[in-house]
């Protein structure tokens, strides 16, 4: 609805972390035509004025924040543009030796953190008949997150419902391995750990569903070889 401020998601949207001077470069959002979950589609062109006016070159207003959070922001982007019709490009200032920028430059590096959005306030839409979804012509565009682990922190795994199993598995053993090495905040390891949890039960659902399934020609075990890594670790830190 126009006037009102937004959140667009956009998976797989990091293109370097450059960990010796704290600096990510990606996209906040792609170009392809398609459809969203929202029946929004992004058009080229629709940042240009907004990131003319407020962007690196302008008055520099917009933002590179954690998680949405306007308490806790990395700074502001030294680019950011359409580029070549894919997409909105950025590259991030130095990210600040903070706990939250700290956390997020670990999670970006061992490929957890893959998703970045966007919050905005429609200026103009216009609505496709033919695709029965919405135009967007024309944003103002306030800010730019990381985001994979969660938006809404009473809801920080949404997103897992929608890995396959070898994506559940890689990111099971990402998010191991940086338990395992003790780099992160008291509070990031707790995220961690529930998240860990969460991919665990996820495991099992899509083992139990591939054996309820018995014509299919590949099947899954109910507890895989990752999710009985995170047993061990798990029963490790209490002591079972």
């Amino acid at each position: 609805m126009l006037g009102l401020l937004e959140h667009k998601n956009f998976t797989g949207s990091i293109k370097d972390v450059d960990r010796k001077n704290r600096i990510v470069t990606g996209y906040l959002a792609a170009f392809d035509d398609q459809k969203d979950s929202d029946g929004d589609i992004a058009e080229i062109g629709m940042f240009s004025k907004s990131v003319k006016e407020r962007g690196p070159s302008g008055s520099n207003e917009i933002f590179f924040l954690n998680q949405h959070n306007w308490q806790q922001p990395h700074g502001k982007f030294a680019m950011l543009e359409e580029q070549d019709g894919k997409g909105l490009y950025f590259e991030s200032q130095k990210l600040p030796n903070t706990t939250y920028s700290n956390d997020a430059i670990e999670l970006y590096a061992e490929g957890i953190v893959k998703e970045h959005s966007y919050g905005f306030q429609r200026i103009k839409d216009v609505f496709d008949k033919e695709r029965n979804a919405t135009r967007m012509k024309e944003v103002k565009l306030y800010e730019g997150s990381n985001v994979t682990l969660g938006a809404d922190p009473n809801t920080p795994f949404s997103g897992f419902k929608s890995l396959t199993i070898l994506e559940i598995n890689e990111k099971s053993s990402a998010i191991l391995k940086m338990l395992r090495n003790g780099t992160l905040t008291d509070d990031m390891f707790l995220t961690l750990e529930i998240a860990l949890k969460q991919l665990q039960s996820e495991s099992y659902e899509l083992g139990k569903k591939s054996l309820e399934e018995p014509f299919k020609h590949t099947q899954i075990e109910p507890i895989t070889a990752e999710s009985k890594a995170i047993i061990n670790y798990l029963n490790e830190k209490n002591g079972i």
